[in-house]
C-alpha cells in the first residue's frame, strides 16, 4: 500500500501542476479569474504590515520591487499544495465508491470550495454575490473555475484508470515511464504559463536651454512609461457594458452614471502629477500625464452633498477602498479622469474611470472606481489600517535624472531633473556639487500648471574628477525639503536625492 501512495503522488502532482497550468493558459489569452490571483490578494496584506514593508524595502540588489511577485509565486505554490494533498485522498474515496463517481465528487468539492472561501475572504460575498463584485463575474468565475475542476478531477480519474489494475493495483515499469513523462511536461506546461502570464503585464519640447541634457524627463509622460502601482498582481478586467459608477451615502440625489453618461457631462482637460507614497528619494514611481474628465464637485453637485458630511469613501473593482476630505474633493483640479493623453484608459491605468485628487498621493487616487460614498465620520482605508498615512499629503520632492553630465558649448557641465510639492508649486531648486558644502540655484522651466512636476536644469563649471551631486526644492510656500531621510512608511519618503558623477 506504501509503494501505492508513492506512486500516487506522481498523479497528484500531474493533476495540480496541469490544472495550474490550464489556469494560466486561460489567465493569459481570455483573461479569466485565476483562484490563486484571489488567494493572493487575500495574503497580500502582509506587504502593508510596517515590519514586513520595511524589512522589504531593505532588501539588497533591488529585490524589493519583486517582493509582489514572490508572494503571489508563494500563492501559487500554496494552491498546487493543497490540490496536491487532495488528490492524494482519490484512491481512497475511489475504492469506496467508484472513479466515476469520485471524479464528481472531486469536481464539486472544488468549484465549492474554491467558491465559498475566495469570495468571502476577499469582502465579495459567497459565490461572488456581493454587489462591489466587479472584478470576478459570478457566472463566467463558476464555469472557469468549474473547468478547472473538471481538469483536476479528469486527470485524477484516468490516471487512477490507466496506471492502476484492480488486483492491487499492479504498477509496471512501462506505466511508470509513461507517468514520470507526464508529470515533467505537466511541470513544463505549469511553469511555462506562469513565466508567460508574468510576462504579460508623447515627449513635449523644451523651450530652453536645457532641452539636450541627457536623461531629462519630458514634461508629459507617455501612457506605457507612466508607473502604475496597485495591489493587485493582475489588475481587474472591467467591462464598460456592466460598469457603473454610483454616488451614494449623505446626498440628497444618488446616482447610478454609465460611462456614456458621464462622458456627456461637461469635461475638462488638464495636466496633473501623480507619485506613489511608496517611491522612494530618486525613485521613479511618479509621472506627469494630461487627464481628461469630469470635476468631481460637479458630480457631487448633482447629487447635492448634504451639509454635515465630511469625508468621500471611494471603492474600485478590485475591491480596494481609501478617503479624502469633502474640501479635497471640492477642489477645481480634482477630477472623475477617463482619458490619459487623449486615449482611453488602460486597464493598469484604471479603465473605465479613476479619480485624481491633487497634493495627495497615488493610493488615495482611486483606479477601477465603481462606488463614492459620502459619509460624515473618518474612514480607515486599505493601507491606513496597515500602517500608512491617512492624510497622505504629498512630500516635497527632488531628483537628479541625469546619470552623465552634458558638456554644454562653453565647457560647462550640465545635469537635469523633476521637482514637485503637490499643490503648493515648486518655488526654486538648488544643486550642490560639493556634497552639501554650497549650493546654488538651478533654472526652472515653467510648470505646465499648479499640479504639475517642475522640470530644472543646472550648470556649471566643472573641474575633472568625482562629484558629489544633491539637489533640493523650496516649495511655493517657502519651506524647503527636508534633509532628514526618512523612509516610505509611513508619510512618504524624504531627504536629498544625491548622485556620484565622474567628469
Amino acid at each position: 500500500m506504501s509503494k501505492l501512495f508513492s506512486r500516487w503522488s506522481l498523479i497528484s502532482l500531474a493533476a495540480s501542476l496541469l490544472m495550474a497550468a490550464v489556469m494560466f493558459g486561460s489567465r493569459l489569452f481570455v483573461n479569466s479569474i485565476l483562484p490563486s490571483e484571489m488567494l493572493f490578494n487575500f495574503i497580500g496584506q502582509l506587504l502593508g504590515v510596517p515590519w514586513v514593508f520595511n524589512a522589504i524595502h531593505n532588501l539588497p540588489w533591488g529585490l524589493d520591487a519583486y517582493a509582489k511577485y514572490a508572494l503571489f509565486f508563494t500563492s501559487n505554490i500554496l494552491f498546487i499544495v493543497f490540490y496536491y494533498l487532495t488528490a492524494r485522498l482519490y484512491p481512497v474515496v475511489a475504492k469506496r465508491i467508484s472513479a466515476g463517481q469520485a471524479a464528481l465528487v472531486f469536481t464539486i468539492f472544488s468549484v465549492l470550495g474554491m467558491s465559498v472561501i475566495l469570495f468571502p475572504i476577499q469582502g465579495l460575498g459567497v459565490f461572488g454575490l456581493s454587489d462591489n463584485n466587479y472584478a470576478y463575474p459570478p457566472v463566467a468565475s463558476h464555469l472557469w473555475m468549474l473547468l478547472f475542476s473538471v481538469v483536476f478531477s479528469l486527470v485524477l480519474y484516468f490516471g487512477y484508470q490507466q496506471f492502476f489494475s484492480k488486483k492491487e493495483l499492479a504498477f509496471d515499469q512501462e506505466k511508470r515511464n509513461s507517468l514520470k513523462t507526464f508529470v515533467k511536461l505537466a511541470v513544463v506546461a505549469s511553469f511555462s504559463g506562469s513565466i508567460l502570464n508574468s510576462l504579460a503585464r508623447a515627449q513635449s519640447n523644451l523651450n530652453n536651454w536645457f532641452l539636450s541634457l541627457r536623461g531629462i524627463s519630458p514634461e508629459i509622460t507617455s501612457v506605457k512609461d507612466h508607473y502604475q502601482v496597485s495591489k493587485n498582481v493582475f489588475n481587474p478586467d472591467v467591462k464598460e457594458n456592466n460598469w457603473k459608477l454610483k454616488i451614494t451615502g449623505m446626498v440628497d440625489n444618488e446616482l447610478s452614471l454609465s460611462l456614456d453618461d458621464i462622458k456627456a457631462l461637461p469635461s475638462v482637460e488638464r495636466s496633473s502629477t501623480l507619485t506613489c507614497i511608496s517611491n522612494k528619494v530618486g525613485g521613479n514611481l511618479i509621472g506627469n500625464s494630461n487627464w481628461t474628465g469630469v470635476k468631481l464637485k460637479y458630480l457631487l453637485g448633482i447629487a447635492k452633498v448634504q451639509d454635515s458630511a465630511n469625508e468621500l469613501i471611494l471603492r474600485g473593482a478590485d475591491n480596494y477602498s481609501d478617503s479624502f476630505p469633502i474640501d479635497a474633493a471640492m477642489r477645481d483640479h480634482t477630477i472623475l479622469a477617463y482619458l490619459q493623453n487623449g486615449k482611453t484608459l488602460t486597464k493598469d491605468h484604471g479603465f473605465p474611470a479613476r479619480v485624481l485628487v491633487p497634493g495627495i498621493y497615488g493610493m488615495k487616487n482611486l483606479k477601477w472606481i465603481t462606488e463614492i460614498e459620502i459619509v460624515n465620520k473618518d474612514y480607515t482605508g486599505y493601507w491606513q489600517s496597515r500602517g500608512w498615512s491617512d492624510s497622505a499629503e504629498i512630500q516635497t520632492m527632488s531628483r537628479i535624472d541625469s546619470k552623465d553630465v552634458t558638456i554644454l558649448d562653453d565647457g560647462s557641465a550640465a545635469i537635469a531633473g523633476i521637482s514637485f510639492a503637490g499643490i503648493r508649486k515648486i518655488a526654486k531648486v538648488e544643486v550642490s556639487v560639493d556634497d552639501g558644502n554650497s549650493w546654488q540655484e538651478a533654472e526652472l522651466k515653467p510648470a505646465l500648471n499648479d499640479i504639475s512636476w517642475t522640470l530644472w536644469g543646472f550648470k556649471w563649471k566643472a573641474k575633472k574628477g568625482k562629484h558629489s551631486i544633491l539637489v533640493r526644492a523650496t516649495d511655493g510656500d517657502g519651506t524647503t525639503q527636508t534633509a532628514q531621510s526618512q523612509k516610505p512608511l509611513p508619510n512618504g519618503a524624504t531627504g536629498y536625492h544625491k548622485i556620484n558623477l565622474n567628469i
